[in-house]
């Protein structure tokens, strides 16, 4: 299990290398901020879409702490059940994402950023279960929260100075859950 995470962790660190040997940057300000939002998937849970946002403010030309937030719903299924399978039910889950860390960006003369990225936050796993049949009906929830560390390799894309697209690749590892997300997106360096 961990041999795996760290197999992960190994790779992503050296794909995010490979990238940045021919990299140019565009844009190398200070005291801006740097918002996204984008759209994607996770993998290592299943496969499913995710949606998310980001906010980073570059500290230096190549240090860009973040903070980070995305949504993936995970599995949503219909069962019955009853002697007779007159009893319907639903099931739904889902994963909320909340992190932070610090991006080193490696800036050069195009208009790619590319850049890597650790940083740790909490993984919270929602489901619910509504049940309906025999005259009555029930909804339960369970939530639980796990403490993550996460590693990432991405880029940024200018297309004018201050808008551009963005692409990333980040991997989870958490107690009982190892799963990556890969998404592309849109920009908006301000002011």
């Amino acid at each position: 299990m961990y041999r795996t995470a760290r197999g992960w962790l190994v790779c992503t660190l050296a794909a995010g290398l490979l990238i940045c040997i021919p990299a140019h940057a565009q844009e190398t300000e200070t005291n801006v901020a740097i918002a996204a939002v984008s759209a994607g998937g996770i993998f290592g849970l299943g496969a499913h879409g995710s949606i998310g946002g980001s906010i980073a403010y570059p500290s230096s030309k190549h240090l860009m702490p973040f903070l980070d937030l995305s949504y993936s719903p995970l599995t949503s299924y219909g069962f019955t059940y009853g002697a007779d399978n007159t009893g319907k039910g639903l099931y739904r889950s889902s994963v909320l994402d909340v992190n932070g860390g610090i991006r080193i960006r490696f800036p050069g003369k195009g208009d790619w950023v590319p850049y890597v990225g650790l940083g740790a936050g909490a993984l919270r796993f929602s489901s619910s279960t509504y049940m309906s049949g025999f005259g009555t009906t029930d909804t339960s929830y369970r939530n639980h929260t796990d403490l993550a560390g996460n590693a990432s390799v991405g880029g940024l894309y200018y297309i004018t100075q201050h808008l551009g697209l963005s692409l990333e690749l980040k991997g989870y590892a958490a107690q009982h859950n190892r799963f990556f997300r890969a998404t592309a997106g849109v920009f908006c360096q301000f002011p």
